[in-house]
């Protein structure tokens, strides 16, 4: 006789629930599991915005810098079945 697992399965997540997730919070799909966080602090967003404005313009605009990159906040990285937003 097989013993079955008494551990109820669970759904695997699509990027549907991502788009479902409340607006205050990030989705990922990791793993197939979906997995919500909050989203930065008022500290980490400024920070990381005055780290925008000081390099989006020699390397994305190529104003005294290489330019041609494209540096965006919050990239939603779409990796075989994984669904990720690298902080």
């Amino acid at each position: 006789m097989v013993a079955r697992s008494r551990r109820k399965k669970t759904r695997r997540a699509t990027y549907q629930d991502v788009l479902d997730a409340p607006p205050h919070k990030v989705a990922e799909v990791i793993a197939r599991r979906l997995h919500t966080h909050p989203r930065p602090a008022s500290r980490h967003a400024w920070a990381s915005s005055g780290i925008g404005a000081k390099i989006s313009p020699p390397f994305n605009y190529g104003d005294g810098g290489p330019g041609g990159w494209g540096i965006v906040f919050e990239p939603e990285l779409h990796l075989a079945e994984d669904i990720v937003v690298p902080d």
